[in-house]
């Protein structure tokens, strides 16, 4: 029986190519640690990356907890499932269950699996569509999400009426992240009830308002934020759109259970990444081959300058053609990391 023989563990801070706005605070920098999981000479690798401004746990903390679980699993065996999880921050059971699963695969040589093709989601501004030549900027894209709410609403329905008409093929996601009043939204919803949309992301301050909210809107609803907060069972039989954020809400083996509910619900899922490096989003990947017939928020790979891999991941493009990759050690760019 096959063993952990070792955890190593090691910080990085990527720089981004702009500053993100997260929680009303900028950040130039993306902080996580990279867990590896080895057995002889197998490795599994996954990714700890708490979002400021989203995830409750700070890098510090992750850090400690991360220190303090690696100590207790070598000598456990390395196909187990057997190690607590209920305890840890969400960053942390993603990056630990993450390693697992490519330690496993690796152990089990899964490394040649079939190459399913990922269809993304265009993350879409004004700025860049209008600096673009729009025909080309979307070309091959099956969705393409904007996000409103940070301007004068009129400005925004200008744009999104400008995409719908000049790309009528396209499902058109719209993210409010929770900027609007109920009477906002309404009037945003008066105002679209001649476009085609796929669905409205986190539209309300108060989620107490989502029931009327959905009572009178035309365009399905999409929760994110919501799912994650006390009380989101009263409001998840509103939703006609979960959108997963594994590194924020449970890791892999809860964003599973979530999708294969939610599919008995007949609830769409959607995995959507929180600029994870490039060892998290080969995790998203995986998880996003589970639902093929959805286009995923993988777009905020594109932010950074540099990555923990040495070849970044072809993410900028509609689709994705992908065999699970395995990454040693020799795949990573060594410069970036701290060892901890």
């Amino acid at each position: 029986m096959r063993i952990i023989d070792s955890v190593r563990l090691y910080r990085y801070q990527l720089p981004l190519t702009r500053s993100l706005e997260l929680a009303s605070q900028f950040y130039s920098y993306r902080n996580g640690i990279l867990v590896c999981l080895q057995s002889g000479t197998d490795e599994g690798w996954g990714d700890i990356a708490p979002l400021p401004g989203f995830s409750r746990e700070s890098i510090l903390e992750v850090q400690s907890q991360a220190i303090s679980l690696a100590k207790s699993l070598p000598d456990i065996p390395a196909a187990s499932t057997d190690f607590d999880i209920s305890n840890l921050f969400p960053s942390v059971q993603f990056g630990f269950e993450l390693a697992q699963f490519n330690l496993k695969a690796a152990v089990r040589n899964q490394a040649a699996t079939e190459a399913l093709p990922v269809t993304c989601c265009r993350l879409l501004n004004e700025q860049s569509y209008k600096n673009a030549l729009p025909m080309i900027a979307l070309q091959g894209y099956q969705a393409v999400k904007i996000k409103v709410g940070r301007r004068a609403l009129d400005d925004d329905l200008a744009f999104v009426h400008s995409v719908c008409r000049e790309h009528p093929d396209l499902e058109i996601r719209i993210d409010a992240n929770r900027t609007w009043t109920l009477k906002v939204a309404k009037i945003f919803l008066e105002r679209t009830r001649n476009l085609s949309i796929g669905y409205i992301e986190e539209p309300l301050k108060d989620p107490a308002d989502l029931a009327a909210f959905a009572r009178s809107s035309h365009i399905p609803l999409a929760l994110d934020e919501t799912l994650r907060e006390p009380g989101a069972e009263q409001y998840r039989q509103l939703a006609d759109v979960y959108v997963l954020k594994p590194t924020l809400s449970g890791g892999i083996t809860g964003t599973v259970e979530t999708i294969r509910q939610a599919q008995s619900d007949q609830i769409r899922c959607i995995i959507s990444s929180s600029h994870e490096s490039g060892v998290g989003m080969l995790g998203l990947v995986e998880l996003a081959k589970t639902i093929p017939d959805e286009a995923h928020g993988l777009d905020t790979y594109n932010v950074f300058e540099h990555d923990v891999l040495n070849d970044p991941l072809p993410l900028n493009r509609p689709e994705l053609l992908s065999g699970r990759r395995m990454i040693k050690k020799s795949d990573l760019n060594l410069s970036v990391l701290r060892a901890l």
